[in-house]
């Protein structure tokens, strides 16, 4: 075996290890799902630590957990184990693409996020919490209908990177602000966004099915549709209300 053998040997090893490491930090669910403190429930029979990237593959039911990132694929169900509320804290990304939920008919699961979310499926369960000490960046392809989103860092932003549709939502901003994108969109069907700033860029702010502002500091937006105002809402000299 020549010198130059041995070197690329050497390489391939260092770059197996690397993408085992890698492998390893990031668990699987089965599709058969289960109770998320079930070994069984995990590929490689490993329950996620707070340190770990996790994919949901099937129904899995939170009893109390921590992981990093979270991903739920198109066949994923994310919802409490029937017992009671559970919570469960991802302190990076949360990425739905199935299904986030209450268990039907069962009490209610709580979530809270560190990182950015993305919504490309259904999320409708109880309460959302987002806890970045950073900035968080928001995009939905899909609508929002869990009761309850609240900004619990108000010294942080959201950041929409995309329209945003809420329905049924209510919404908490805690002192914080929401801020759209060039020409991008706030909608808001029932329920109320109350505590906070909506910071447009040519954007648009639609109420509907009786939603309203209370408390809601406005800057560069166009208000539409029929603008129900509880209290406190100061509207900039540049916003315009187009009913």
């Amino acid at each position: 075996m020549t010198k130059g053998t041995i070197r690329n040997t050497g390489g391939l090893l260092v770059l197996f290890i690397f993408l085992l490491h890698s492998v390893q930090g990031q668990i699987h669910s089965t599709t058969g799902g289960g109770s998320w403190s079930d070994t069984l429930t995990w590929v490689n029979w490993k329950v996620p630590t707070a340190t770990e990237d996790v994919i949901i593959e099937g129904p899995v039911d939170v009893t109390g957990a921590e992981c990093n990132n979270l991903v739920v694929q198109p066949n994923g169900i994310l919802q409490n184990r029937s017992y009671t509320n559970y919570t469960l804290k991802v302190s990076g990304n949360l990425t739905n693409n199935g299904i986030i939920r209450n268990y039907p008919g069962w009490y209610n699961l709580y979530i809270a996020v560190g990182g950015d979310i993305i919504n490309n499926g259904e999320w409708s369960n109880s309460y959302t919490y987002l806890t970045g000490d950073q900035d968080q960046h928001l995009v939905f392809t899909k609508e929002f209908s869990g009761y309850r989103l609240e900004d619990v860092k108000p010294g942080s932003a959201l950041i929409a990177d995309s329209d945003l549709n809420f329905r049924n939502t209510k919404i908490d901003l805690k002192g914080s602000k929401i801020q759209l994108g060039q020409g991008g969109k706030l909608y808001i069907y029932g329920e109320w966004l109350f505590n906070g700033q909506i910071i447009g860029n040519n954007s648009e702010v639609y109420l509907y099915d009786n939603a309203f502002l209370e408390r809601v500091t406005l800057e560069n937006v166009a208000l539409k549709g029929i603008v129900n105002v509880y209290s406190s809402v100061v509207i900039e000299e540049e916003n315009v209300i187009d009913l």
